[in-house]
């Protein structure tokens, strides 16, 4: 009888040290199996990637989260102030350490025995971002005329909401009939914003009650002719004096080179996020965008407003993207209902 040399079986690869490679032999599940096992197992693979495959909605929301970091921020990427800057804001901080450049997109409003009340819908640049304090506010109005309103206080009511209390303001008009120059006295304001992630851009509405020089001289009129003409006789002739003609001329002559300013400390912000690696792309698009908006709002103020409109709203609509459909970190801590030693 022919005797059989019995051989030792094989030692496994992670006994001799070595890896799972093109050369290893016919020992791996993959090469060891079956003809139909193969094809059921391709047909399952099918089968469960075309279950789990997303829709072209999620498809866009996983691009825009690609490489998202929901740690950054706005203020990471500033660029270094220029020589003086931060004597002149912390100067500037005493007189109103809120400061807003406002272009009004739309409004409308009447009066209700002398009150005026109105609708407002504006673009926002935040140049000095605060929480508390004064408020000074340089508007351009869409023909062009420039206001400079000041917000006293406000408070939260919930909801994003907030109640503001509006101080004095100086007026000016451009509109044939209108005094050139007027005034707010005081007003009351709901008012709320978006904010944009990419930058300190806002888009705001404002629903105001205020008493002006227009409240001045309706109120006028119900003493009668006479009260009614002394009034529109006073106001006139303050608002066409040399002072009224000098605050009118520098509130019109400020729009442009304000307009000029905010165009280049963009381009130099823009200039200073694209040099830095550590800002993702899209903060790279957007800066870039706002400075071209910036720089054409001052050839031509609608369209650059308008730009810098829709580059709020998108980024508006990033930021809900990511703040809704990026998961979140787990909760640290112990389990819900774990009692601590010492709660007792």
């Amino acid at each position: 009888m022919q005797s059989r040399i019995r051989r030792p079986p094989p030692t496994p690869s992670h006994q001799r040290g070595g890896t799972w490679s093109s050369t290893t032999k016919a020992q791996t599940p993959s090469t060891t199996t079956k003809a139909g096992d193969t094809t059921t197992s391709k047909s399952t693979s099918s089968t469960s990637s075309s279950t789990t495959k997303a829709s072209p909605l999620q498809q866009v929301v996983e691009a825009l989260n690609k490489g998202y970091d929901p740690t950054d921020s706005y203020e990471k990427h500033l660029p270094p102030p220029l020589p003086g800057q931060t004597k002149a804001d912390t100067l500037l901080d005493r007189i109103a350490p809120i400061r807003t450049h406002e272009r009004v997109l739309n409004d409308f409003g009447g009066s209700f025995f002398g009150i005026q009340v109105g609708v407002t819908v504006s673009q926002l640049d935040l140049v000095r971002k605060n929480t508390k304090g004064v408020e000074l506010v340089q508007v351009v109005n869409p023909d062009g005329s420039g206001n400079l309103e000041t917000i006293l206080a406000r408070k939260e009511i919930g909801a994003r909401q907030r109640i503001e209390l509006q101080g004095p303001a100086l007026n000016t008009s451009l509109t044939p009939g209108e005094l050139p120059v007027g005034a707010r006295f005081i007003g009351v304001g709901l008012t709320s914003d978006v904010t944009s992630a990419m930058d300190h851009d806002a888009l705001s509405y404002t629903v105001e009650v205020k008493l002006n020089e227009k409240s001045v001289a309706e109120l006028a009129a119900l003493g009668g002719p006479g009260a009614a003409q002394i009034a529109a006789d006073a106001l006139e002739s303050s608002a066409t004096s040399v002072l009224g003609d000098v605050v009118g001329t520098a509130l019109v002559g400020a729009v442009p080179v304000l307009s000029a300013a905010l165009a280049l400390a963009s381009a130099r912000r823009a200039y200073h996020v694209v040099r830095d690696p550590t800002a993702s792309r899209e903060m790279k698009i957007f800066q870039v965008t706002h400075a071209v908006g910036d720089a054409i709002r001052v050839v031509e103020p609608v369209t650059g407003t308008v730009i810098n409109a829709a580059l709020v709203a998108a980024a508006a609509t990033l930021g809900w993207v990511h703040h809704r459909h990026t998961p979140h970190a787990p909760p640290t801590g112990p389990p819900p209902g774990t009692e601590l030693p010492g709660s007792s």
